[in-house]
């Protein structure tokens, strides 16, 4: 097979790995077992959240500079043997410390990816040739189709929960099998070689911290992804509870899960259209109210129509993602991607990190509503922050 027709296969490859890259059967119940089967609080699940992520922060950026030395598909090979093996610990959860344990090995398996699946597919369509904005599309049509299946599978998800919260865990299992397979069977893109030392990964590791450290651009954006991600993080973990607060039923998670899901999918295909409509600026400016405004009548207004916001922070995580790797591939060369996006990611861990557990102290000393509220509230005024700066920082061709 020519190396063409590997790259290629390469695009295929990846779809499937998109797809099934996380279990399919666990999204409506996840804080529900957490709770149930490990016997945590929230605000313990919060804080075991805040920790972890700070454990995978500190192995994010020296694996994004060993991706760029020693290849993606060595990086992504491990990583999705680890992440396999965490998740074993998962379905077997009995006390606290099992929960400890998988979500750490959980941690270093999203920080040896970090940045590296972007990467390879971003290679992989510059060594085939492709015209510009074709990994923007290639995401976005990929994550719109993994967003579809986890829609129909939400049902399924919580009817299975509502006979044995183990039994989504279980069924979830063979299709992790499918992305594992498919990392061995990629191929590398076209690169300069490098042989490892501990030199050359200090070195890496430096050129994409000062890469990202001299562009105000590349901040700027890691701020708004701080925003959004943070947001998103620490609101999809009040889902199961606020659901229970509102008097629904576990079989009606999956109902609005399908929902939530089948929203982020028609977002996430509309996306690219919107965005080539409206532009950077317009796209930027109607993702964050929609985290804000919402959140603010949920904490308001605790009732069980209001667990249908959830659909807004859902439009926003079918649409951010292509949106913000498309405007930061604009600003980053080759040679220093995979670091630089490391990079990045670390900065979005560490603001994830440190609100997370303060989002658990608040939650512990003034309830989940009011929290919420309090959430919706600093959202809103981040947001006028970051559009403050948006003009001094982008010229008119990059909006």
């Amino acid at each position: 097979m020519n190396t063409n027709r590997k790259l290629e296969n390469n695009l295929n490859l990846i779809r499937f790995y998109m797809f099934f890259g996380d279990p399919l059967f666990w999204g409506p119940v996840l804080i529900l077992s957490l709770q149930k089967l490990a016997h945590m609080s929230l605000a313990q699940i919060y804080t075991l959240e805040a920790v972890c992520t700070v454990f995978g922060l500190i192995v994010d950026i020296p694996t994004g500079a060993l991706s760029d030395i020693v290849g993606r598909k060595k990086m992504l090979v491990t990583a999705q043997i680890i992440f396999f093996i965490s998740f074993f610990g998962f379905v077997f959860l009995e006390q606290p410390w099992h929960a400890w344990v998988s979500n750490l090995l959980w941690m270093i398996a999203l920080a040896l990816k970090s940045g590296t699946d972007k990467a390879l597919i971003q290679e992989t369509c510059i060594a085939l040739g492709k015209e510009e904005g074709y990994y923007r599309k290639f995401i976005g049509k990929n994550l719109g189709y993994k967003l579809f299946i986890a829609a129909l599978c939400a049902p399924v998800t919580s009817w299975l929960a509502s006979s044995d919260l183990r039994l989504p865990l279980y069924c979830s299992i063979p299709f992790l099998i499918i992305p594992l397979v498919c990392t061995f069977f990629f191929c590398e893109p076209p690169r300069q070689k490098r042989e490892f030392t501990l030199r050359e990964n200090l070195n890496q590791m430096g050129r994409g911290i000062k890469y990202v450290l001299n562009d105000g651009r590349i901040i700027w954006i890691t701020m708004y992804t701080c925003v959004i991600s943070t947001v998103s993080h620490i609101w999809f973990f009040t889902y199961n509870p606020y659901f229970e607060k509102v008097g629904m039923q576990i079989q009606d998670f999956g109902w609005v899960f399908f929902v939530l899901n089948l929203v982020a999918f028609i977002s996430s295909y509309w996306g690219e259209r919107v965005e080539k409509k409206i532009g950077y600026f317009g796209t930027m400016l109607i993702l964050m109210p929609m985290m804000g405004i919402p959140l603010i009548f949920m904490g308001i207004f605790p009732i069980p129509i209001m667990a249908y916001c959830v659909v807004f922070q859902n439009v926003v995580r079918g649409m951010y993602a292509p949106f913000v790797d498309n405007l930061t591939s604009k600003f980053l060369n080759d040679e220093t991607r995979a670091t630089a996006l490391s990079v990045q990611s670390s900065v979005v861990s560490s603001v994830g990190a440190l609100s997370m557990w303060v989002f658990g102290l608040i939650i512990e000393s003034h309830g989940l509503m009011n929290s919420l509220t309090l959430l919706g509230v600093v959202t809103i005024f981040t947001f006028i922050v970051l559009i403050s700066f948006w003009f001094k920082l982008f010229d008119k061709n990059s909006r």
